[in-house]
Protein backbone atom coordinates (compact mmCIF):
# COMPACT_ATOMS: atom_id res chain seq x y z
CA UNK A 1 0.00 0.00 0.00
CA UNK A 2 2.80 2.40 0.88
CA UNK A 3 4.57 1.61 -2.41
CA UNK A 4 1.38 2.37 -4.34
CA UNK A 5 1.02 5.76 -2.56
CA UNK A 6 4.65 6.68 -3.32
CA UNK A 7 4.13 5.72 -7.00
CA UNK A 8 0.92 7.80 -7.14
CA UNK A 9 2.65 10.87 -5.66
CA UNK A 10 5.54 10.51 -8.12
CA UNK A 11 3.15 10.30 -11.07
CA UNK A 12 1.26 13.32 -9.82
CA UNK A 13 4.52 15.26 -9.41
CA UNK A 14 5.65 14.33 -12.94
CA UNK A 15 2.28 15.32 -14.36
CA UNK A 16 2.49 18.73 -12.62
CA UNK A 17 6.05 19.16 -13.90
CA UNK A 18 5.00 18.38 -17.49
CA UNK A 19 2.07 20.82 -17.29
CA UNK A 20 4.38 23.53 -15.88
CA UNK A 21 6.96 22.99 -18.64
CA UNK A 22 4.21 23.11 -21.27
CA UNK A 23 2.82 26.33 -19.75
CA UNK A 24 6.26 28.00 -19.72
CA UNK A 25 6.95 26.83 -23.29
CA UNK A 26 3.71 28.38 -24.54
CA UNK A 27 4.39 31.56 -22.54
CA UNK A 28 7.92 31.74 -23.97
CA UNK A 29 6.65 31.33 -27.55
CA UNK A 30 4.08 34.10 -27.01
CA UNK A 31 6.74 36.42 -25.54
CA UNK A 32 9.12 35.81 -28.45
CA UNK A 33 6.30 36.54 -30.91
CA UNK A 34 5.49 39.77 -29.04
CA UNK A 35 9.15 40.86 -29.15
CA UNK A 36 9.34 40.17 -32.90
CA UNK A 37 6.12 42.13 -33.50
CA UNK A 38 7.38 45.01 -31.32
CA UNK A 39 10.63 45.16 -33.31
CA UNK A 40 8.70 45.18 -36.59
CA UNK A 41 6.39 47.96 -35.33
CA UNK A 42 9.42 49.94 -34.17
CA UNK A 43 11.02 49.75 -37.63
CA UNK A 44 7.75 50.76 -39.31
CA UNK A 45 7.42 53.68 -36.89
CA UNK A 46 10.98 54.86 -37.66
CA UNK A 47 10.27 54.66 -41.41
CA UNK A 48 7.03 56.58 -41.04
CA UNK A 49 8.57 59.27 -38.80
CA UNK A 50 11.49 59.83 -41.18
CA UNK A 51 9.23 59.90 -44.22
CA UNK A 52 7.02 62.53 -42.55
CA UNK A 53 10.11 64.56 -41.64
CA UNK A 54 11.46 64.47 -45.21
CA UNK A 55 8.04 65.16 -46.70
CA UNK A 56 7.84 68.27 -44.52
CA UNK A 57 11.41 69.30 -45.46
CA UNK A 58 10.73 68.97 -49.19
CA UNK A 59 7.40 70.77 -48.82
CA UNK A 60 9.10 73.72 -47.10
CA UNK A 61 11.84 73.89 -49.74
CA UNK A 62 9.13 73.65 -52.42
CA UNK A 63 7.43 76.74 -50.97
CA UNK A 64 10.74 78.55 -50.40
CA UNK A 65 11.73 77.99 -54.03
CA UNK A 66 8.24 78.97 -55.23
CA UNK A 67 7.71 75.51 -56.66
CA UNK A 68 10.59 75.76 -59.15
CA UNK A 69 11.99 72.25 -59.74
CA UNK A 70 15.52 73.37 -60.68
CA UNK A 71 15.80 75.67 -57.66
CA UNK A 72 14.73 72.78 -55.42
CA UNK A 73 17.27 70.47 -57.08
CA UNK A 74 19.98 73.13 -56.63
CA UNK A 75 19.08 73.33 -52.93
CA UNK A 76 19.95 69.62 -52.67
CA UNK A 77 22.72 69.91 -55.29
CA UNK A 78 24.89 66.97 -54.14
CA UNK A 79 22.00 64.65 -53.34
CA UNK A 80 19.42 65.03 -56.10
CA UNK A 81 19.00 64.64 -59.81
CA UNK A 82 16.30 65.92 -62.13
CA UNK A 83 14.92 62.96 -64.08
CA UNK A 84 12.41 64.82 -66.22
CA UNK A 85 12.26 68.50 -67.08
CA UNK A 86 10.57 70.47 -69.82
CA UNK A 87 12.24 73.35 -71.69
CA UNK A 88 9.02 75.32 -72.15
CA UNK A 89 8.16 74.86 -68.43
CA UNK A 90 11.45 74.46 -66.54
CA UNK A 91 9.72 74.60 -63.16
CA UNK A 92 7.89 71.30 -63.72
CA UNK A 93 9.22 67.76 -63.93
CA UNK A 94 10.54 65.06 -61.59
CA UNK A 95 13.41 65.04 -59.09
CA UNK A 96 14.76 62.03 -57.18
CA UNK A 97 16.82 61.64 -54.01
CA UNK A 98 18.11 58.53 -52.21
CA UNK A 99 18.71 57.61 -48.56
CA UNK A 100 20.65 54.82 -46.90
CA UNK A 101 19.15 52.57 -44.21
CA UNK A 102 19.79 55.27 -41.57
CA UNK A 103 17.97 57.93 -43.63
CA UNK A 104 21.21 59.71 -44.53
CA UNK A 105 21.15 61.37 -47.95
CA UNK A 106 23.29 59.63 -50.56
CA UNK A 107 25.39 61.75 -52.90
CA UNK A 108 24.12 61.59 -56.45
CA UNK A 109 25.49 60.97 -58.97
CA UNK A 110 27.42 58.45 -56.95
CA UNK A 111 31.21 58.36 -57.26
CA UNK A 112 31.79 54.97 -55.63
CA UNK A 113 28.63 52.95 -56.21
CA UNK A 114 27.09 54.08 -52.91
CA UNK A 115 23.74 54.06 -54.69
CA UNK A 116 23.78 50.29 -54.17
CA UNK A 117 23.37 51.10 -50.46
CA UNK A 118 20.17 53.04 -51.14
CA UNK A 119 17.28 51.80 -49.04
CA UNK A 120 14.75 54.61 -49.61
CA UNK A 121 13.84 56.76 -52.61
CA UNK A 122 12.15 60.17 -52.62
CA UNK A 123 10.41 61.41 -55.75
CA UNK A 124 9.13 64.94 -56.23
CA UNK A 125 6.85 65.31 -59.28
CA UNK A 126 5.74 68.85 -60.09
CA UNK A 127 2.94 69.68 -62.51
CA UNK A 128 1.32 72.97 -63.49
CA UNK A 129 -2.48 72.95 -63.36
CA UNK A 130 -5.22 75.58 -63.35
CA UNK A 131 -5.54 77.01 -59.86
CA UNK A 132 -9.28 76.38 -59.87
CA UNK A 133 -8.60 72.66 -60.34
CA UNK A 134 -5.99 72.37 -57.59
CA UNK A 135 -8.02 74.31 -55.04
CA UNK A 136 -11.44 72.90 -55.99
CA UNK A 137 -11.63 70.77 -52.84
CA UNK A 138 -10.81 73.65 -50.48
CA UNK A 139 -13.05 76.28 -48.98
CA UNK A 140 -11.41 78.97 -51.13
CA UNK A 141 -13.64 80.70 -53.67
CA UNK A 142 -12.10 79.22 -56.82
CA UNK A 143 -14.27 81.41 -59.07
CA UNK A 144 -12.04 84.41 -58.31
CA UNK A 145 -8.77 82.50 -58.86
CA UNK A 146 -7.16 83.01 -62.22
CA UNK A 147 -3.94 81.58 -63.51
CA UNK A 148 -2.15 78.43 -62.51
CA UNK A 149 -0.67 76.70 -59.52
CA UNK A 150 2.20 74.27 -59.18
CA UNK A 151 1.37 70.98 -57.49
CA UNK A 152 4.13 68.83 -56.06
CA UNK A 153 3.61 65.17 -55.24
CA UNK A 154 6.16 63.88 -52.73
CA UNK A 155 6.46 60.09 -52.74
CA UNK A 156 8.79 58.17 -50.45
CA UNK A 157 9.21 54.45 -50.98
CA UNK A 158 11.32 51.62 -49.75
CA UNK A 159 13.61 50.29 -52.47
CA UNK A 160 13.97 46.63 -53.31
CA UNK A 161 15.59 44.62 -56.09
CA UNK A 162 12.65 45.31 -58.42
CA UNK A 163 12.64 49.11 -57.97
CA UNK A 164 12.96 50.89 -61.32
CA UNK A 165 14.78 54.17 -60.68
CA UNK A 166 13.35 56.20 -63.55
CA UNK A 167 9.74 55.12 -63.12
CA UNK A 168 6.98 56.74 -61.09
CA UNK A 169 5.45 54.06 -58.83
CA UNK A 170 1.81 53.06 -59.08
CA UNK A 171 -0.50 54.39 -56.35
CA UNK A 172 -1.04 50.86 -55.02
CA UNK A 173 2.69 50.02 -54.87
CA UNK A 174 3.25 48.24 -51.50
CA UNK A 175 6.71 49.84 -51.17
CA UNK A 176 5.26 53.36 -50.81
CA UNK A 177 5.75 54.64 -47.26
CA UNK A 178 4.14 58.03 -47.79
CA UNK A 179 2.60 60.01 -50.63
CA UNK A 180 1.67 63.66 -50.05
CA UNK A 181 0.79 66.73 -52.09
CA UNK A 182 1.87 70.35 -51.72
CA UNK A 183 1.10 73.34 -53.91
CA UNK A 184 2.19 76.86 -54.76
CA UNK A 185 -0.14 79.41 -56.33
CA UNK A 186 1.52 81.27 -59.23
CA UNK A 187 -1.56 82.95 -60.75
CA UNK A 188 -3.16 86.17 -59.62
CA UNK A 189 -6.46 86.58 -57.84
CA UNK A 190 -8.88 88.84 -59.63
CA UNK A 191 -9.85 91.96 -57.71
CA UNK A 192 -13.60 92.18 -57.41
CA UNK A 193 -14.95 95.71 -56.94
CA UNK A 194 -17.13 96.09 -53.90
CA UNK A 195 -20.36 97.94 -54.52
CA UNK A 196 -22.36 99.00 -51.44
Amino acid sequence: MMNHTRHSKTSLFLMELIISIMFFSISGAICIQLFVNAHSLSEESIELNNSVLWTQNISEVFHGCKGNLHDIANFFADNSVVLVSYEDNPEIGTMVMYFDENWKLIDFPSQNDTLHNAKYELLLCIVKLPASEIYADTEADTSIMSGDALQGEITILEMDDETVIDQIPDKDDPDIISDRYTDYYIGTAEVIAYEP
